[in-house]
């Protein structure tokens, strides 16, 4: 989880996808990705703000400027359905189907990217880079962020294992109307 394969250089794609939540680290990294001319068009996820988030940050999530049309790139905001990497990997599936799209940048932080890579390989059966970033300077073991993240992704990992496919839910607690 913490040492995942990723892509140090992205290539030029039809798209650039961005997991959520759209924090402000996160939204810097893909206005870079996006300035560099990389993708024409930034497809964010905007679930709303989970507890626990920073209030900063949960204002700048709320307040969405990162999408505003007066980008000079085109822009899709969504609220995920469900409101989880699975919901963001549908909606990527459904935009690629529609646009033909076959080569995407999908950006996530570093400890997310290994399941992200499992869930979106469900959805999307085109080419994927993997860009990252950090929260933290240091993973190391001894540290408490570190067993969050571990125990979490751990879960989601657990999750996706019984969930197989692009579509499939949680039988006894489902996310998402469909």
């Amino acid at each position: 989880m913490l040492h995942p394969d990723v892509t140090e250089n992205p290539e030029p794609a039809d798209a650039l996808l961005v997991l959520g939540p759209p924090d402000p680290k996160r939204i810097e990294v893909a206005a870079e990705i996006m300035d560099a001319g990389l993708a024409p068009v930034a497809v964010v996820a905007t679930p709303d703000p989970v507890t626990g988030t920073w209030p900063s940050d949960a204002d700048f999530i709320r307040n969405q400027s990162y999408c505003d049309s007066d980008l000079p790139y085109e822009v899709i905001c969504f609220k995920p359905d469900p409101s989880t990497t699975q919901g963001e990997a549908i909606k990527l599936r459904e935009l690629a189907e529609e646009r033909g799209w076959d080569n995407v940048i999908v950006l996530t932080y570093r400890p997310h990217v290994a399941r992200s890579q499992l869930i979106v390989g469900r959805c999307f059966e085109g080419t994927t880079q993997w860009p990252t970033f950090d929260y933290q300077e240091d993973y190391s073991p001894f540290s408490r962020m570190t067993w969050r993240e571990f125990i979490y992704q751990s879960a989601g990992f657990l999750k996706a294992w019984v969930t197989p496919g692009c579509d499939s839910q949680l039988p006894w607690h489902p996310k998402s109307g469909a």
